[in-house]
């Protein structure tokens, strides 16, 4: 099985809202595969200074390795209809960030330094594209910035040897993340 072919089968198994999900397997086998939501270009037509940043439905929420210490995954771009006729072979170099809008909710730094700005040669992505982030396993999924920003927890996904595809977490419903929260008695504030 191809891999778009894959990674469509493993979204098909999922709600249609729930864009985001981690493949799980153990220890740097997983990945998390994510849509690009947006596609920003900061570069000025009369110089080369600026980014293209991919924005994803996912980020440090899920995978913190990046935003904590400057780790490094590998990412693939595949075509947002699933079809491998439709990967192509254009490439750009891009900045790749997350859906928290933190200056640390970057997924391409430059080695070591979670802070700093790397641009990577990726496949070129259009909205709706689907990004692969591999070496996201276990270890990323125990990481994860459970909650930040209000982000529900994503629904984890384990495919088998023979391609079978089995929803192992569901996504986390939004009320679950207030459900503990007491009111404030009056006077308080």
């Amino acid at each position: 099985m191809s891999c778009p072919s894959l990674v469509h089968k493993c979204l098909h198994c999922l709600p249609s809202h729930h864009h985001s999900y981690l493949v799980i397997k153990v220890a740097n086998a997983g990945a998390l595969v994510t849509k690009i939501q947006d596609k920003v270009s900061t570069k000025s037509s009369s110089s080369d200074d600026g980014h293209i940043f991919l924005k994803m439905d996912a980020g440090m929420t899920d995978v913190l390795r990046p935003s904590l210490y400057g780790a490094i995954h590998p990412i693939t771009i595949l075509p947002g209809s699933g079809k491998s006729e439709d990967i192509g072979t254009d490439v750009e170099s891009v900045v790749v960030v997350g859906h928290c809008c933190e200056s640390g909710d970057l997924m391409t730094p430059k080695p070591g330094e979670p802070e700093a700005l790397e641009e990577r040669p990726l496949r070129t992505a259009e909205l709706g594209d689907i990004a692969v982030m591999d070496g996201s396993g276990a270890y990323c999924a125990g990481m994860s910035t459970k909650n930040y920003n209000s982000f529900p927890e994503s629904p984890e996904v384990l495919v088998t040897a023979d391609g079978e595809v089995h929803l192992i977490r569901k996504r986390q419903d939004p009320k679950q993340i207030y459900e503990n929260e007491c009111d404030v008695p009056d006077g308080v504030f």
